[in-house]
């Protein structure tokens, strides 16, 4: 039997801290939000960077052409709605096989019938795709891992003042 740290031991570690917490030591919960939020800008910072290493190291180059957007709707915290277009691209892979796909990152809706630099890795009969750009391959994972790096910041100088 294999466990995996991330997936099942480490959240259920966060939800009994933090329950522990609430009940004993409430002046501290400000900081251990911080320092949970923080770790986890971490996690996502770090796992889109390996992802994305993954991807430029093993993966294939090609140009896709976005053929159409998904719009898709969300609420933020204010209950503010914010639009997001997620391109769907065509691409032919190595294998000569004609693929389309929504990518995860979401993109200017002018943009129909443009070629696109993207990577690709075929993992089963899955594709995962990257927007081979600067932008997606370095500067989107740092800005996470920043922002963890500053949310952790707070949270410890929150938690060394209450002590």
């Amino acid at each position: 039997m294999n466990i995996d740290l991330k997936k099942h031991i480490l959240p259920f570690g966060i939800i009994v801290l933090l329950f522990w917490l609430s009940k004993s030591y409430e002046e501290y919960i400000g900081a251990v939000v911080f320092l949970v939020v923080g770790s986890g800008f971490l996690f996502a910072g770090y796992s889109v960077r390996n992802s994305n290493r993954r991807i430029q190291e093993n993966g294939i180059k090609t140009k896709a052409k976005i053929i159409d957007f998904v719009e898709e709707r969300t609420k933020d915290s204010d209950g503010y709605s914010q639009i997001h277009h997620f391109p769907i691209v065509r691409f032919t892979d190595r294998n000569g096989i004609e693929t389309t796909q929504k990518l995860d990152s979401s993109e200017n809706p002018k943009r129909i019938n443009e070629l696109i630099d993207i990577m690709y890795l075929k993992k089963d009969n899955e594709y995962e795709i990257m927007i081979n750009s600067d932008f997606w391959k370095k500067y989107f994972p740092l800005i996470f891992i920043i922002g963890g790096f500053l949310f952790l910041g707070v949270g410890i100088i929150w938690f060394i003042n209450k002590i």
